[in-house]
C-alpha cells in the first residue's frame, strides 16, 4: 500500500481518484498548495503526489520546481497540455503527466503502472547505500550527490562533502550513468530507466536534462560525453 497526496480542488476528481485507487492505497486530499505545504511538512514522505497544474493560490508546476521533499515522484494534472508546460514539468523533475480530462481506466493504469516502477527502483536502490565513481559519490537511500574533492573542510578541520544541487531527473541520470560503469548508453535504455516506458519525452528534454548534469558535475573532473548518434557515456575522473 502506497501513500499518495493528492493536489487537486476539483471535488469531483478527488472522489474518482478514491473510488479508483483509495482500496489499495491511502490518499490524503489537499485542495490548495497551501494545504499541500502543511501536509508535505507533517507527513514523512509520500511515496507518490498527483499535483494539479492550475490551483486556487498558485501554479502547481511552480510548487514543483520550488522544491518538494528530496526524492518525491510527482505525476503532474493538467488541462493545458502544452509543449512549455511538460518540458517546465520535466525539468523540475516530474515523473509523467496526465492531461485532463482522462479516462478513469487509463488513469488508475498509468499512476498503478509508476507506482510499481518506483517500487522497483526503490528495491534496486536498497541494494547498496551508496556509489562511486571518480571523485562523485551517490546516497542511494537519500538521493543525493556529493563532490568528494579534498579542500573543503567542516568545522573542527574535518574533510566535508559538497552536496551538489541535482533534481530528481538529474539525480537518475547520472545514477544510470555511473551503473553503466562507463559503457555507452543508448538514448533508448535513458529513456526507459530513467522516465518508463509509458512516457514520450523528446530528445530536446533528454539533452536539457544531460546538459544540466555535466554543468553541475564539471568541476569534479567527471565528464558525460556524447555519442553522435547513440548516446552517452560517461568517464570519472
Amino acid at each position: 500500500m502506497a501513500n499518495l497526496l493528492l493536489v487537486e480542488d476539483s471535488e469531483d476528481i478527488r472522489n474518482m481518484v478514491t473510488a479508483l485507487l483509495g482500496r489499495d492505497h491511502q490518499i490524503l486530499w489537499a485542495p490548495t498548495l497551501a494545504d499541500a505545504r502543511r501536509a508535505l511538512n507533517e507527513k514523512k514522505r509520500f511515496d507518490l503526489v498527483l499535483l494539479d497544474v492550475d490551483l486556487p493560490d498558485g501554479n502547481g508546476v511552480d510548487f514543483l520546481g520550488s522544491g518538494l521533499q528530496e526524492g518525491t515522484a510527482v505525476i503532474l494534472l493538467t488541462a493545458y497540455d502544452s509543449v512549455n508546460t511538460r518540458v517546465r514539468g520535466f525539468t523540475f523533475g516530474a515523473e509523467d503527466f496526465i492531461a485532463k480530462p482522462f479516462d478513469p481506466v487509463e488513469f488508475q493504469v498509468r499512476v498503478t503502472t509508476r507506482l510499481k516502477h518506483l517500487a522497483r527502483r526503490e528495491t534496486k536502490n536498497a541494494v547498496t547505500s551508496n556509489l562511486r565513481a571518480g571523485l562523485l559519490e551517490l546516497d542511494l537511500e537519500k538521493q543525493r550527490a556529493f563532490d568528494l574533492r579534498p579542500g573543503t573542510l567542516a568545522s573542527g578541520g574535518e574533510s566535508q562533502k559538497k552536496e551538489l544541487d541535482l533534481t530528481p531527473v538529474e539525480f537518475r541520470l547520472l545514477l544510470l550513468f555511473i551503473r553503466e560503469n562507463g559503457s555507452i548508453v543508448p538514448r533508448e535504455t535513458i529513456l526507459t530507466q530513467v522516465w518508463g516506458n509509458e512516457i514520450h519525452v523528446s530528445p530536446r528534454v533528454v539533452d536539457h536534462h544531460v546538459c544540466a548534469v555535466r554543468r553541475k558535475i564539471a568541476d569534479t573532473g567527471t565528464k558525460i560525453e556524447s555519442i553522435y548518434g547513440v548516446g552517452y557515456k560517461l568517464e570519472a575522473a
